[in-house]
């Protein structure tokens, strides 16, 4: 044995730091070649629609580095409602989803005495179509007819200020503007239902952060 180790001694010594080199090289790697199921979206998910089984699919992903609270089948999330957009790929978390029994909408969100409107709104009538999410904007009604409103013994309809804009409407073959949804009181709502029809529409751009105005739609 004796002679069998002298005379073998370098091979049997680098057989030993090759066996050491392989067990220092799994520890590190183990984590990122272990793996787990993970729910992605298999396409982009539209907030506020029940997710369906084609919504959703189960990968294989290295479990190093993946955040908690990932979902591992897709039974976990289907049925239930998307609280964001979800975009394909993406790892589905408790924070993307909203459980329930009742499909929610964007009134999900609004808190007591706010309300949405809808504005339909070209290019031409909302600063070349430059408008974009989260601006504040005023909304000036001119009468379509002056003769009848004098006539009829109308007051100039008001102008509303920093009004916040939700979300930019677009034609989906053209991508050209259509329209603005808004975040308005309930007061201030009204007085855009009422002026739609008979007064013309513009959308001017207010200055952001300069007027006071929370962004929350509900002013003193």
């Amino acid at each position: 044995m004796r002679v069998f180790f002298r005379k073998h001694r370098l091979l049997i010594i680098s057989g030993l730091l090759g066996l050491s080199a392989a067990a220092i090289t799994y520890a590190a790697i183990a984590p990122y070649v272990e793996t787990v199921s993970v729910v992605v979206a298999a396409r982009d998910v539209e907030p506020y629609t029940a997710i369906r089984a084609s919504d959703v699919k189960v990968m294989d992903m290295p479990l190093q580095g993946l955040p908690e609270g990932r979902f591992s089948s897709a039974s976990q999330v289907v049925g239930n409602y998307a609280a964001t957009r979800l975009v394909q790929g993406q790892i589905v978390l408790p924070g993307h989803i909203a459980r329930g029994v009742t499909e929610i909408g964007l009134s999900f969100d609004l808190a007591q005495g706010e309300r949405c409107v809808f504005i339909a709104a070209g290019p031409d009538r909302a600063v070349g179509g430059l408008v974009k999410e989260g601006e504040l904007v005023d909304i000036v009604f001119t009468p379509r007819s002056t003769s009848f409103a004098t006539s009829a013994g109308l007051a100039d309809p008001p102008a509303l200020g920093d009004i916040r804009v939700l979300r930019v409407c677009h034609d989906p073959s053209s991508r050209i503007m259509t329209g603005l949804v808004v975040l308005a009181t309930k007061d201030e709502a009204e007085t855009i239902a009422r002026n739609l029809e008979s007064c013309a529409v513009s959308i001017l751009l207010a200055p952001r952060g300069k007027s006071g105005n929370t962004g929350t739609g509900v002013r003193e």
